[in-house]
């Protein structure tokens, strides 16, 4: 601990504090000096020391930005369940934009025995708080590939693509549109990618146009308008998420276009939104209370040496078809 703090420039108390996640330091000096300890290799003792901790290591925190959509109710209830079953408690903690108050800051004080970050891209200086503390990770659902040494859960996004493309061909069509969000995620860039090759490989040199979205339900009509002039018969559509499907069906109503006559239209996630359209969506199952379910697992793993970090697991996806695709008219 003195060979920390000297490095640091601060006292030793200092440093105990910033290790054990008590006291009240500034966020920045509490993840420098946990990242100073990492690189020296430094481990605090198992063996506690002065007053005994009243923190329950069963407590496992799912991060997300916000929960209150149908994605984050899905992982809840799974990581909820599961969290149960293994003997957890399960902290619903929301990102912040305040350093001094972000999730690191609370999840080291109550010294949680796993984190789960959801659609969440950690800092290299957050994930040194939480080495410093010895809390394992787990990514759920992660936006970038730049992770590799976390372990993550996700789902079989370019082969969801693909079923999706080439369902859209089987019923006949010959011209599509991909619907991509913004910002281009890595799973939003591998759905897509995954439809493109099945138009590729199924119908080669036909028409794929794609569109931008913002992954909510907002209005699509200015930026479909000018796709569906060009374009002339039934045209399918490719929506990287259920939000962005739905975004679709409204610029249909306002462009007097009928689904899925003029527009076959295919969705991703299988939210319980998409049962709720009108008509309801055909869109690729990702099972998101499975992911969350399997994350809470490996936090378990984690714990007990049995699982290793930077391990990826892919959860399998499936179609559902629903009313919002049929046969092309004539």
């Amino acid at each position: 601990m003195a060979s920390v703090a000297e490095a640091a420039g601060v006292s030793i108390s200092t440093v105990s504090r910033a290790l054990s996640g008590r006291g009240d330091l500034p966020a920045e000096t509490r993840a420098r000096i946990q990242a100073i300890a990492t690189e020296l290799g430094y481990r605090r003792s198992p063996t506690p020391r002065g007053r005994p901790s009243t923190t329950d290591p069963r407590m496992i925190d799912l991060v997300l930005t916000v929960f209150d959509d149908p994605w984050t109710d899905e992982v809840a209830n799974g990581a909820r369940n599961a969290a149960a079953r293994l003997g957890y408690d399960l902290v619903l903690t929301v990102e912040r934009d305040d350093p001094s108050d972000d999730w690191p800051v609370r999840v080291a004080a109550r010294r949680s025995g796993g984190v789960i970050l959801g659609l969440i891209r950690p800092t290299q200086r957050q994930l040194a708080q939480l080495r410093g503390l010895n809390i394992p990770v787990v990514l759920l659902d992660p936006r970038s590939d730049q992770y590799a040494t976390l372990a993550s859960i996700g789902t079989t996004d370019h082969a969801g693509g693909y079923s999706a493309g080439s369902h859209l061909v089987d019923l006949g069509l010959t011209q599509f549109i991909v619907i991509v969000g913004h910002p281009p995620f890595r799973f939003g860039r591998a759905r897509a990618e995954g439809f493109r090759q099945a138009i590729r490989d199924r119908l080669p040199g036909s028409d794929v146009t794609t569109v931008r979205g913002s992954w909510t339900d907002a209005d699509l009509t200015p930026a479909l308008r000018p796709v569906v002039e060009r374009l002339t018969g039934s045209i399918g559509v490719f929506a990287c998420n259920d939000a962005m499907a739905a975004g679709v069906y409204r610029a249909a109503k306002t462009l007097g276009l009928r689904i899925p006559e003029d527009l076959a239209v295919v969705g991703f996630d299988d939210t319980p939104l998409a049962s709720t359209l009108s008509p309801s969506l055909t869109t690729v199952r990702q099972p998101i209370r499975a992911m969350a379910a399997r994350a809470v697992e490996l936090i378990h793993e984690l714990r007990d040496h049995s699982a290793v970090a930077g391990q990826r697991i892919a959860l399998p996806t499936s179609l559902i078809v629903r009313q919002s695709t049929s046969a092309p008219r004539s």
